[in-house]
């Protein structure tokens, strides 16, 4: 999910390309040579290994993981989700339920449907380690599923305004810089709309001492998506696609906290010949803590990592790396927050007249946003 400007940096496109789109692409590329290149993803994968792992391992582990009044002892093992006293209700009945998302760059409509009689479980623990060892050992075999339709409206928004009015979008140009307000507002999706099915688990998230109530839910399971068009350089291609993840899932909003997760791994299909193939693993983690103090570095901060492989060959096509950091507003309920980041793309990411050049590029993403 994006949110805020991102201006990027990138460089020139060949006439084959500009052909294959309709249309001129308004921003500057920064090249960098292939030699170059190479240690540069190596860096980032291990970054980003680091980062994951110093995420981990840097966990408070929970003061209080289960209901510890008197009478009921501290289990010699957290991990088993089990309800606390004072914290909400397990709801249990197990009929069907519709939730709406909204958000300018990830708008959603889910239908949950429960494939047992089985009630929605509940881990209640302050530590992220156990959360996610407790979504994981109950997903072995699905118990929920979830449909889903989602659209995107800024990515489509930058689409209808490059299609129906190039001469209003050429005006977001910004001086001699290259830098198109209108694509950098509207990247980041590589597709308009989806529809998905989900077939896993789903447990509530509740933190120890927690009276308020609300749908904190944790998700693992397996993610079939299709969809009928790609974007490229916000210009829509015809591509049937569909998708396979597995996944684990979720969102914790309190009123002192806000927590979300996303690991995935994936492999994308496409039947325009144009568009490679891909296989990938996505992480993304997000923390608002407004209890924090201001130069904690762990706490309010957020890690992007997505990295494409062509599933033929197994080459790095497209690598995206991004780090932020939230800067809470005191006595306010809200947050500033500013994401720095790169993306690589390769020229093997499309084929024929869709692919750019013989030249790598790297873009840098600039992401300053509010987060309520």
């Amino acid at each position: 999910m994006q949110r805020g400007c991102i201006q990027s940096l990138r460089g020139p496109v060949n006439n084959s390309e500009t052909a294959a789109n309709g249309g001129h692409r308004y921003h500057a590329q920064s090249q960098i040579s292939a030699a170059a290149l190479l240690p540069l993803q190596a860096r980032l994968l291990v970054l980003a290994t680091m980062v994951v792992g110093m995420i981990i391992s840097l966990m408070p582990l929970p003061a209080r993981a289960v209901d510890m009044s008197p009478t009921s002892p501290l289990p010699a093992r957290e991990s088993a989700p089990q309800p606390e006293a004072g914290a909400p209700p397990v709801e249990e009945n197990n009929n069907a339920e519709v939730i709406w998302e909204w958000d300018p760059y990830y708008t959603d409509v889910d239908l949950n449907i429960p494939l047992t009689s089985k009630p929605i479980p509940t881990i209640t623990s302050d530590s992220e380690t156990v959360i996610y060892r407790n979504l994981i050992e109950g997903s072995a075999i699905p118990r929920y599923m979830l449909l889903e339709a989602s659209v995107y409206p800024m990515p489509l928004l930058g689409t209808f305004l490059k299609r129906h009015t190039p001469g209003l979008y050429k005006q977001g140009q910004i001086g001699n810089s290259s830098i198109n307000i209108f694509e950098s507002a509207t990247a980041g999706f590589q597709e308009p709309w989806a529809v998905s099915a989900f077939f896993g688990n789903i447990a509530n998230l509740v933190r120890p001492g927690e009276t308020r109530t609300g749908s904190n839910l944790g998700y693992t399971g397996y993610l079939i998506s299709a969809g009928s068009k790609h974007i490229k350089n916000n210009v829509l291609i015809s591509d049937k696609w569909y998708e396979l993840e597995w996944k684990i899932k979720g969102k914790r909003n309190f009123e002192d906290e806000k927590l979300g997760w996303s690991f995935r791994l994936g492999w994308k299909f496409n039947t325009n010949p144009g568009i490679t193939d891909v296989k990938y693993i996505s992480i993304h983690r997000s923390d608002l803590d407004y209890r924090a103090p201001f130069l904690v570095w762990l706490k309010n901060s957020s890690l992007d990592l997505k990295v494409q492989f062509s599933q033929q060959g197994g080459k790095a096509v497209r690598e995206e790396f991004i780090i932020g950091k939230k800067y809470p507003i005191n006595g306010k309920h809200y947050s500033t927050s500013l994401d720095v980041g790169l993306l690589w793309e390769s020229p093997d990411e499309y084929a024929g007249i869709l692919r750019d050049s013989s030249n790598k590029s790297l873009t840098l993403l600039f992401r300053p946003s509010i987060e309520f």
